[in-house]
């Protein structure tokens, strides 16, 4: 099956369902996994995890820079989940290739469809 979407169209729907797994994180306490999946992708993060007690996402990002160390060097960044959550807007990219990833996690959001081929107008 192959489903069809414009960019404007992956954009909006994004920004609904962010706010939505925002929210169950809040409620729920752990990240769901798609958004796990999305902020990997966004980050390039080698892991994601949820900060109870701060109530942040925490990401863990390889340090390319570091050349001394035989092991890489993960850099973690934290998250405070808010209302306006600017550090994952601004993380969004906006290439076909994203797009078709965007697409996919809507897929798997809105017809429990994970490996349908995704096709960017």
């Amino acid at each position: 099956m192959t489903t069809y979407y414009n960019k404007f169209e992956i954009e909006d729907a994004m920004k609904v369902i962010v706010e939505d797994y925002l929210k169950d994180c809040i409620e729920c306490e752990e990240l769901p996994e798609d958004f796990i999946d999305l902020i990997k992708y966004n980050f390039l993060a080698k892991y994601v995890s949820f900060n109870k007690e701060e109530k942040a996402i925490e990401i863990g990002v390889e340090d390319t820079t570091v050349t001394d160390s035989h092991y890489p060097v993960i850099e973690i960044f934290s998250f405070p989940i808010e209302k306006s959550n600017k550090w994952l807007d601004n993380s969004f990219k906006y290439e076909n290739d994203d797009f078709a990833f965007y697409g996919k996690l809507l897929n798997k959001r809105k017809y429990n469809h994970s490996d349908v081929e995704v096709v960017v107008l």
